[in-house]
């Protein structure tokens, strides 16, 4: 399979992706290895099926998510409000210089987004500190579902695509660097008939669920493309 790779390492996933031309992101999306999501606590049954692919560029990073949906699915939550109560799916992303502090960006199938800045050095809301509704600059969202023609609240698959440029995403604002590790998780609450909470890499805590846990984040691992690619269409 091709790019991201997908490795557990002491129980933190590890994904290897590559940095492709800015024209590139889309095609390496496509064909990004899909990894399913699991439960937020580590039991054997997540619910139903969520898969992520992740692909990058020097400008952005784009993740999908490709989720099966038992309705009717809670879809309520306006633009900039309480999004994370919803049907939703979620990426953490964390600044490079302080793996406490991440972007926090969640999005329903409706296309309704919230966001937040978080810095959590302990790992716990008691101590964290939190700038809720900032969405990162140039941000840019697209949900699709079915059954085609439905409305979001009736939809059994649905899809979302987030691009987010790096310049967004710390203090810096700077790409990674063919090499560099950064830590990021992806997650999603599935609130149909029943409710599930899933990530990427499990925060370990289920009672009650918390994503917010970025000892738990997955690494992330940028390399060079590679060497088969041709020329940008």
């Amino acid at each position: 399979m091709s790019s991201p790779g997908f490795f557990p390492a002491a129980g933190i996933p590890v994904l290897r992706i590559s940095l492709v031309l800015d024209g590139r992101l889309g095609p390496e999306l496509a064909r990004a290895a899909r990894v399913p999501l699991v439960d937020v606590g580590g039991s054997a049954d997540p619910g139903p099926r969520t898969l992520v692919a992740l692909a990058a560029s020097p400008r952005a990073l784009a993740v999908l998510f490709e989720a099966d949906a038992e309705p009717p699915l809670r879809v309520t939550s306006p633009e900039g409000g309480p999004v994370y109560e919803d049907e939703c799916v979620e990426i953490f992303v964390a600044d490079p210089d302080d793996s406490t502090a991440y972007r926090e960006i969640v999005v329903n199938p409706a296309g309704a987004r919230y966001g937040a800045e978080v810095r959590n050095p302990d790992g716990s809301r008691a101590t964290w500190s939190l700038a809720p509704g900032r969405l990162p600059a140039g941000l840019s969202v697209d949900v699709t579902g079915e059954p085609a023609g439905a409305p979001p609240e009736a939809w059994t698959r649905w899809r979302c695509r987030i691009d987010v440029p790096w310049s967004s995403l710390s203090a810096a604002g700077l790409p990674p660097s063919p090499g560099e590790e950064r830590r990021l998780n992806a997650f999603r609450i599935a609130r149909g008939r029943t409710t599930r909470f899933q990530a990427l890499s499990p925060t370990l805590r289920a009672s009650p669920p918390d994503f917010h846990v970025p000892s738990r984040f997955a690494r992330a691992r940028f390399d060079e493309p590679p060497s088969s690619f041709g020329p940008a269409c």
